[in-house]
């Protein structure tokens, strides 16, 4: 991520070595080594110096134009056969095992060359106290022979190859990566994501369950130094699973082919609960992508679209998310994301995005917005959020992460995503420069495509305003059976909200905002509204209203003054997705009359007051926080 000088500038121009490492099994099994007394024996290690300290000068001296640090590169070169030793085992074949490392790495991974392994081979990396395995069989193995290992916590990794075949394997161990600690980090102005963001799997997120099964971790190389991004699977109007990964083009800016073959991308990299504690599962993870199409940022609208290499395995549960094409933004909605390479985090924005241009890019071209409080937290986004997915109330993408000011120190400066609008068809006419030719290859041209997912069968959640232009809903789109769903409906000025029904018209509920569980057939829901027709008395309309102070700090008694009023009248205050949040009923017999409306403990944000009296309706936007 992106930010303007005079707060910390995050920009990743990000290319990537050529290694492979796929999808590893939940459980792996120990290699047969593990079992034998001769275990013990003493293995061949292959000490690497790294220059880190060198490297890290060199980074810190251009980190202006590239902060997100994760790691270097050191290279090897080494065949593994000739420093490995062999070992017989039990069941007739052997196994070749020896160990690397490089001091000081808070992660070592691999870079191998030449992986080939016969039906039966088994290539283990693990660490040497046994708390952590990789696995790779001949099912990982690709045509250009190249292969990954995800880095594990060590400065020492055991390479063990088990092979019926006598011929000592072919594979050659290219370089390895060597990831910094967060102390490190910490020294160069980076570390783990702030304290303000907030887990994916709080309250903040319920809703947004769907949505995150796309959002993915990137972790990328750029000459010897490693950097994290962000990234989305998006659904095309075939519907039919293609992989294609949505993030943004500085991400891997000048990437080759070669590059891209082993972009590693991990699913489902969050935290179980709220609280961030526990291990990261990092096993759900695959490596190689292709360039399908970009816009650069320089002129463009900074925007990657890749194809990966390999098929989501359904048990990973992933969903390919929907997108919207409509030039206008509503006033609220999420941000799903990996600051700072960190675990899935959400962020939530309650006042609409600002059409704006980012320094350098498209003008005109740039969602501008700002975060907002919420129970849990004030997400923000950080460097490694790059290329993250911008998403609508109806859990559409409309933007992609180019960069901004938001921090944990500064929760009220701005964030900049390209619009998926312009990502469309305005960075040229080529197929090279658009998302129209591969996510809507049979061109129907749709404004909106909601989401997709492998493993289930969905239907539509359609939901009608009546009368037409009375008012707005959201929520609708594909659900699962058994997934919740949650509508919410805003009266346009003039009109109030009556309540919710089927088709034949049987009221299901009166509050602005129903949940209810999918059914396993297509739902057809209305959203009925009511123009308000103001009495002719004067003595029982409501003249003027004022909200002083407005906008408003948390703490502080907002004043409802009512101007010409005499009688009752009910006040509800709703939050930017239609809950309800507080409900007063007033009383007077003056004409004029100041009401206190007690604020404690709701977060900032955008709210709607909602005054009724009879058949009279005012509706007024209260903003808490400045």
């Amino acid at each position: 991520m992106m930010s303007r000088s005079g707060f910390s500038f995050w920009f990743l121009a990000l290319a990537i070595l050529p290694f492979m490492g796929l999808a590893q099994p939940h459980n792996p099994t120990p290699p047969m080594s593990w079992r034998l007394q001769e275990i013990n024996q003493d293995i061949p290690l292959l000490q690497l110096d790294t220059g880190i300290s060198e490297l890290i000068q060199a980074w810190e001296a251009r980190m202006e134009h590239a902060p997100m640090l994760q790691g270097f590169s050191v290279e090897a070169s080494h065949e593994f056969a000739r420093n490995a030793k062999r070992l017989p085992l039990p069941d007739g074949s052997a196994t070749w095992r020896m160990e690397v490392a490089s001091e000081g790495a808070h992660k070592l991974g691999l870079v191998l060359s030449s992986f080939e392994p016969e039906e039966g081979d088994t290539l283990y990396i693990y660490v040497p106290d046994r708390s952590h395995l990789l696995t790779y069989t001949q099912k990982d193995a690709r045509n250009h022979g190249l292969l990954s290992a995800t880095p594990l916590p060590s400065h020492r990794l055991i390479i063990e190859y088990k092979s019926s075949n006598p011929t000592p394997p072919q594979l050659v161990i290219d370089e390895l990566i060597y990831l910094l600690s967060e102390d490190v980090l910490e020294k160069t102005g980076l570390k783990n994501s702030g304290s303000c963001n907030v887990n994916i799997n709080c309250p903040e997120g319920a809703m947004w369950q769907k949505q995150k099964r796309g959002v993915v971790r990137i972790l990328l190389r750029s000459g010897s130094t490693w950097f994290n991004c962000s990234g989305s699977l998006v659904n095309n109007t075939l519907e039919d699973g293609t992989p294609y990964l949505l993030t943004a083009d500085h991400c891997g800016a000048s990437a080759s082919a070669a590059d891209l073959l082993v972009w590693q991308f991990y699913f489902n990299n969050e935290f179980e609960t709220c609280v961030s504690s526990g291990v990261l599962p990092n096993n759900m993870m695959l490596t190689g992508s292709t360039l399908v199409a970009k816009g650069p940022l320089q002129g463009g609208t900074d925007f990657k679209l890749l194809l990966l290499q390999d098929e989501i395995p359904l048990d990973w549960n992933p969903y390919f998310n929907g997108w919207s094409r409509f030039p206008m933004a509503g006033e609220n909605g999420a941000g799903i994301h990996h600051p700072s390479g960190d675990a899935k985090k959400i962020s939530t924005y309650t006042q609409a995005p600002t059409t704006a241009t980012f320094t350098g890019g498209m003008s005109g071209s740039f969602w501008r917005l700002t975060w907002a409080q919420t129970e849990s937290g004030h997400g923000v986004t950080e460097g490694g959020s790059s290329g993250s997915p911008l998403f609508d109330s109806d859990g559409l993408i409309i933007g992609t992460l180019t960069g901004g000011s938001a921090s944990c120190t500064n929760t009220h400066l701005p964030d900049f995503y390209g619009k998926f609008d312009r990502h469309w068809q305005a960075n040229g006419q080529l197929a090279e420069r658009q998302l129209q030719p591969w996510l809507d290859p049979n061109n129907q041209s749709p404004l909106r495509l909601y989401g997709y997912d492998p493993n289930a069968i969905t239907n539509f959640v359609i939901a009608w305003v009546e009368p037409a232009s009375s008012g707005t809903v959201s929520g609708a789109g594909y659900f699962a059976e058994n997934e919740p769903v949650q509508l919410s409906a805003i009266p346009n000025e003039g009109f109030k909200f009556v309540n919710w029904t089927d088709t034949l018209g049987n009221p299901l509920s009166e509050e602005l905002t129903y949940t209810f569980v999918m059914p396993d057939e297509e739902i057809t829901l209305r959203a009925n509204f009511a123009e308000i027709q103001p009495h002719v008395n004067e003595q029982d309309t409501l003249r003027s209203v004022m909200l002083i102070p407005n906008p408003a700090q948390e703490q502080e008694q907002v004043q409802l003054r009512l101007v010409n009023f005499q009688g009752t009248a009910q006040v509800v205050l709703f939050n930017s997705l239609g809950q309800r949040m507080r409900s007063w009923n007033i009383q007077t017999d003056l004409t004029s009359e100041a009401f206190p409306l007690h604020l404690a403990g709701l977060p900032n944000g955008i709210y709607f007051l909602h005054i009724v009296q009879e058949n009279n309706f005012m509706l007024r936007k209260l903003i808490i926080g400045r």
